[in-house]
């Protein structure tokens, strides 16, 4: 983990996370995580596996989401989903598939979202975030929870979450359940991006009482381990895993 970007007063610490479904190769995982550290956005992207080509729709959506100045806003996103869903059904045009992948391709393709924004320019860091579905932000301060969203304890993940659609035919009902809240941190504040199956386990981790913030305290070797190791036991499911975890840290003048 290494300081990202730096503001008069503030650094941010970075640190990610993508591992794959057990038994499944790299080029198979339908989670996305994105940052651009410069303009302090950050995404992360769970793709449907039963909808078509959601790969393609969960890297669209992280990576370009993050590369905007914008879209945090219901009406903003809505226009932006939009957009980002018409170019990739037109990439399917002129493709040979089969009967059964057409009928996939004609419903589109489906993901849960989470995208976060800080502003570091003031004396109290703020950020402002938008979800779809059942990706999460947690914002913990001291291993307690402050705020969650769209999602903020481990009961309420459920089978049919509402995603964001590439078919806009299906936004006017999805996006009534786009969530959009913001926060102010202190100096050592953890705002995490996880994809649904994490952010459950996270949230009873929380529950639970414990204190230790694994992804401080572990190295990329044991934090991969342990998760394969929970998945193995039946703890987390098993499922695609992003993690984006970012530090607020007051800056220390010398």
């Amino acid at each position: 983990m290494s300081p990202v970007k730096q503001s008069a007063i503030w650094d941010l610490q970075l640190r990610q996370l993508l591992l794959t479904k057990l038994g499944q190769e790299a080029s198979e995982c339908e989670d996305f995580l994105a940052a651009d550290p410069e303009m302090c956005r950050f995404a992360i992207a769970d793709g449907a596996t039963e909808a078509f080509d959601a790969r393609s729709w969960t890297k669209r959506l992280a990576q370009h989401w993050v590369q905007r100045q914008s879209t945090l806003t219901l009406e903003e996103f809505r226009g932006w989903v939009a957009a980002e869903g018409r170019e990739l059904q037109d990439s399917w045009n002129g493709l040979n598939l089969s009967w059964y992948s057409e009928e996939k391709a004609r419903a589109g393709s489906f993901a849960a979202f989470v995208g976060v924004e800080l502003d570091l320019n003031f004396d109290l860091p703020s950020w402002k975030a938008i979800a779809l579905g059942d990706a999460c932000l947690l914002h913990c301060r001291g291993g307690t929870l402050i705020k969650g969203l769209p999602l903020s304890n481990s009961e309420s993940f459920n089978t049919a979450p509402i995603l964001v659609a590439s078919d806009s035919s299906l936004h006017e009902r999805s996006m009534t359940s786009v969530t959009i809240d913001s926060g102010s941190c202190e100096s050592g504040d953890v705002l995490l991006l996880m994809s649904d199956a994490v952010a459950s386990w996270y949230l009873q981790h929380l529950k639970s009482g414990s204190s230790e913030d694994l992804f401080d305290t572990k190295c990329d070797e044991e934090l991969n381990r342990f998760f394969d190791d929970e998945r193995l036991a039946g703890r987390i499911r098993n499922d695609d895993l992003a993690i984006i975890r970012i530090e607020i840290k007051e800056r220390s003048i010398s």
